[in-house]
């Protein structure tokens, strides 16, 4: 009776655990994958549309400005395309905003010699066009302009912008005296 009853319950326990694996397997339907379209390129509406007719779930993750990228075209997609995926997964998709980002151009007129101020705008982002002279102290910076109009405090303008330095054009001598006033300058 008792070697029975051990035996019945092994039978119990193994074909408990075949059809608990059977089950896990059908479930998560084990070996079935589907292979990603791509997408890149597409508009969003569209992407989206192309995903689910493959049983995955299109979502936009991210909107990010690329020049000469339209609105609301898929610029990147994760995971990428051909990759093989469970029915119902979601894929993630950076979509073009079309909106170039504005940055402050800092604060640098009246304060700041030509050398500081390129740097300045350089590290900001920003692109050099030629220098305009004034008169003024030699190299150094009173304006800022952008498309032909004199920039006031720290403006919004696009990034990646070319910007023209108004700078002081000086002479010579004035940068070699520093502003020491000699005996020849003097009270005569």
């Amino acid at each position: 009776f008792l070697f029975i009853n051990l035996t019945a319950m092994a039978a119990v326990v193994v074909v408990a655990v075949l059809v608990t694996f059977r089950w896990i397997d059908s479930y998560t339907e084990h070996g079935v994958a589907i292979v990603v379209p791509g997408v890149g390129g597409v508009q969003e509406e569209e992407a989206i549309d192309i995903l689910s007719r493959h049983h995955l779930v299109g979502v936009v993750d991210e909107h990010t400005y690329v020049k000469g990228v339209p609105v609301g075209e898929v610029i990147n997609q994760r995971p990428a395309a051909a990759a093989k995926v469970k029915r119902g997964r979601k894929i993630y998709l950076t979509v073009s905003s079309g909106n170039q980002p504005m940055i402050a151009v800092p604060d640098i007129a009246d304060n700041s010699s030509l050398r500081q101020a390129e740097s300045r705008l350089r590290a900001a982002g920003f692109k050099l066009a030629p220098n305009d002279t004034i008169e003024g102290e030699l190299d150094w910076v009173y304006g800022i302009r952008y498309k032909g109009r004199e920039l006031q405090g720290e403006e919004l303008v696009p990034e990646g912008s070319e910007l023209t330095l108004i700078i002081g054009g000086g002479n010579k001598e004035d940068a070699d005296t520093l502003g020491v006033v000699t005996v020849e300058d003097g009270w005569f």
